[in-house]
């Protein structure tokens, strides 16, 4: 029983906090006996929680006037919220575009703990392919296009100790064993600009994709497209780095 209210006390003290934070965005600045009169909460509860938000930077306090205001913590959260959308906003048009442009299927994943991670899947409807057809899914790094296009923009070293921590396992007849079969592969994405999952992950997928990247020069992700057949691989996969450029530069990518 006391555990349960001693959760219930931290809980609702959450809930004030943030009631106090939205009601300074709403009013501008307040006092403490301000946050009294609006709120109708009792003074000390309020001063232990505007001096919490105080000392860990989301609330400022006018030593001479008293008045709390909103610090730019406040915006920077808020902002990245907004950042984050918008990323997924656009990629998602982009996987429509390339979707209806190619017929293929159109995905964006990024890596996750030295796994892939699908985190939107554009597909036709009834498609035999496993692995490419659902959101959520997990597949090896060094077996997938995506997986390897953002491999491709790290260092050889980075490369070589996440190599060192996958749990290699042969998919198909193609997939690649050693690193230095590995090396070869990244070495010959590096020069096209994308990355060829040439049955390597599933059998009668062929998979081309392109890294997504991001203004701090490091890769969001890719974005990758799945077909049955390995004819015109080479025209998907020019078509797929365009576009990956294009939303790159989008996204405030600056690759001199």
């Amino acid at each position: 029983m006391a555990q349960n209210e001693a959760s219930s006390g931290a809980v609702q003290s959450i809930e004030r906090a943030f009631l106090v934070l939205e009601t300074i965005a709403n009013n501008g600045n307040m006092t403490l006996n301000d946050l009294h009169k609006t709120l109708g909460l009792n003074k000390p509860s309020l001063s232990r929680i505007t001096n919490t938000l105080d000392s860990l930077g989301y609330l400022d306090k006018d030593e001479r006037t008293g008045e709390f205001s909103l610090t730019l913590k406040n915006f920077e959260i808020g902002a990245k919220a907004v950042h984050s959308v918008n990323h997924m906003s656009l990629i998602r048009s982009y996987l429509d575009k390339l979707a209806a442009e190619t017929g293929a299927i159109a995905q964006f994943s990024v890596e996750d703990h030295n796994d892939l991670l699908c985190l939107e899947s554009l597909s036709e409807e009834g498609t035999p392919f496993s692995v490419y057809s659902r959101m959520g899914q997990r597949s090896p790094l060094y077996a997938t296009s995506a997986g390897k296009a953002i491999l491709s923009t790290q260092s050889n070293d980075e490369i070589q100790h996440k190599w060192e921590q996958f749990d290699v396992k042969r998919m198909t007849p193609t997939t690649l064993m050693t690193f230095d079969d590995l090396m070869v592969d990244i070495t010959e994405t590096r020069k096209r600009g994308y990355a060829i999952d040439n049955e390597e992950s599933e059998l009668g997928l062929f998979c081309v994709g392109a890294p997504l990247m991001g203004y701090n020069r490091e890769a969001i992700g890719a974005i990758s497209l799945s077909v049955h057949s390995k004819d015109g691989l080479e025209e998907l996969g020019n078509t797929v780095r365009s576009y990956t450029q294009q939303l790159s530069d989008m996204l405030g990518y600056m690759s001199n």
